[in-house]
């Protein structure tokens, strides 16, 4: 069986990681068993979260590349049904949710001092009893300096929340009334936006990107629609990030 190694759950969602969640729920839609494991970024090949061993040894790092391979070796009973207009439309909703509205999530958890008490948290049960701060201050610095050299972290929080709302627009229009992106089945590309709605809609911080995204009926009922079909059995699991942090405290 395929070893995937992810995240922590909290808030509801099974991964507040958005590539983690993606990945995830891909593999529930797809219906691929696998054994989600502790994500240590040490020993994955991008050093980052999620990476999966296949059963042949071989590891694959980013949320993208590690489908593609699934599609490769399972077959594509999600994606097989698109056209080539489809495709190329999932394909520019994927780099909407994970160039750009990703980020403009990471502003409203990491740069905000409500946001980094959340976070905290989260982490908060499975930081190391001594140097637990040391450990929280390098995950925050971390990320801060990942969004400073993205560039989310450069703009005002009025232009940062401003590209956010912006993405949720476009997204709530283009799912309009349908059941999922490309009709009445999911695809690749619903795993994709539902790990980033989810993790906006269900941050525990009344922010102006959370409470934006909540004023979309259409976004909030295609998460629980995800939800209802794919992870009413499955709840969060935050022991998972266990060896995420002990590798950050490791020098």
């Amino acid at each position: 069986m395929i070893k995937v190694f992810a995240g922590i759950g909290a808030w509801g969602v099974p991964d507040v990681s958005p590539p983690c969640l993606k990945l995830l729920t891909y593999l529930k839609m797809a219906n691929i068993p696998c054994d989600v494991r502790s994500g240590d970024p040490r020993k994955g090949p991008t050093k980052k979260i999620p990476y999966l061993v296949d059963e042949d040894g071989t590891c694959i790092g980013d949320s993208g590349f590690i489908i593609e391979h699934l599609k490769k070796k399972h077959g594509d009973p999600l994606d097989g049904r698109l056209s080539a207009s489809e495709r190329a439309t999932g394909h520019l909703i994927r780099r909407t949710v994970e160039d750009s509205l990703y980020w403009a999530a990471v502003h409203s958890r990491w740069l905000t001092d409500e946001g980094a008490a959340a976070m905290r948290k989260v982490f908060a049960p499975v930081l190391p009893p001594v140097v637990g701060g040391l450990v929280w201050n390098m995950i925050k610095g971390g990320t801060r300096k990942s969004a400073w050299g993205q560039g989310i972290a450069r703009h005002s929080p009025d232009n940062a929340i401003a590209i956010g709302k912006a993405d949720l627009d476009a997204l709530s229009v283009t799912l309009g009334a349908s059941r999922y992106l490309f009709g009445d089945e999911p695809t690749s590309y619903d795993a994709c936006l539902y790990a980033i709605v989810a993790n906006v809609t269900k941050f525990p911080v009344n922010n102006r990107l959370t409470d934006y995204a909540r004023s979309f009926e259409n976004l909030v009922a295609f998460c629980d629609r995800v939800e209802a079909r794919y992870w009413k059995d499955s709840p969060p699991a935050p022991a998972k990030i266990a060896a995420t942090v002990e590798a950050a405290a490791s020098p």
